[in-house]
């Protein structure tokens, strides 16, 4: 879960920076992960979480 808060906490962040300084496109981002994690605590299912379970350095061996 942690791992989870990091990443949509970074991209957040990434997107909201970019998007006050670069382009207001960037605050997509931040809405669309905003729009995830709202559909994860309804849905009590987790995409990012799902996929980051499946990365290498979460096995064990």
């Amino acid at each position: 879960m942690r791992q989870v808060q990091i990443v949509a906490g970074s991209l957040v962040v990434m997107g909201t920076v970019l998007g006050a300084f670069l382009s207001p496109w960037f605050l997509i981002l931040s809405s669309f992960v905003g729009s995830g994690l709202v559909f994860a605590g309804i849905s009590d299912t987790c995409a990012l979480g799902i996929l980051i379970a499946k990365m290498p350095w979460n096995h064990c061996v």
